[in-house]
């Protein structure tokens, strides 16, 4: 199976080909504002190298894109470019959240994983993460709140055993999710029906709060009306 891997969600754009779960083409870019900039030309070199292969035989079968939570531009570019490219294709797309997506790359298996995004606004995205049947299984929604809140949870579990920080709020190196994982993600669950295959149309972001522009119109209290009532 050919699969084409779409992440954007955060200051890392990427695009990943992967052909019976091996790498074939990888683009990746750090860039918070060039995603669009970025993403049609590495996608049109990956699908070069896909088509170059075998004599051009093979074909993409699967579309997997990182769904959010992140920066909702990006993520919005991402999403779009990636339901375009499946409906004219008709192949079917996964959505895959990124901090499910920090996990595969976290290399652990065997310990608690809680991967984490900078929501900004000294706020985090994080998940929880737990070993089952030799994979890392989220135990519970995705989550929004203070880092000060994100330091208790951690403190909670490592009371219980060991604990991997991972993402962009780490306690080691900042990682940020990838198209490769993204991909490879998309490839287990499609396996193991743990994942619904979607028509492009059917394709829902992960956002878990409002987008910064429309915090900081409600925080100054939008349009503010003058005497007569109008706008």
């Amino acid at each position: 199976m050919i699969v084409l891997g779409i992440e954007t969600s955060t200051a890392r754009s990427s695009v990943a080909l992967l052909a019976d779960g091996e790498v074939i083409a990888h683009e990746h870019h750090e860039d918070a504002r060039g995603h669009g900039a970025f993403l049609a030309p590495a996608l049109r070199r990956c699908l070069d190298v896909a088509e170059a292969r075998d004599g051009g035989a093979g074909i993409v079968e699967l579309v997997a894109v990182g769904t959010g939570p992140g920066l909702y531009t990006g993520l919005r570019v991402g999403m779009a470019t990636a339901a375009a490219f499946a409906s004219a294709r008709g192949v079917p797309i996964a959505g895959v959240g990124g901090l499910d997506t920090l996990a595969v790359g976290s290399g652990v298996s065997d310990a608690t994983v809680i991967t984490t995004l900078d929501a900004r606004r000294g706020q985090v995205f994080w998940a929880i993460h737990v070993p089952h049947d030799g994979l890392l299984r989220c135990v519970e929604e995705p989550r929004v709140g203070s880092r000060e809140k994100l330091d208790t949870v951690v403190g909670e579990l490592a009371a219980g055993g060991a604990v991997h920080v991972v993402g962009e709020v780490a306690t080691d190196a900042v990682t940020r999710p990838d198209a490769v994982d993204t991909a490879r993600l998309a490839i287990v669950r499609a396996a193991t029906t743990a994942t619904e295959l979607l028509a492009p149309e059917a394709l829902a972001p992960v956002y878990l709060r409002d987008a910064d522009v429309r915090i900081g119109w409600n925080e100054r209290g939008g349009i503010r009306r003058g005497a007569d009532g109008a706008s």
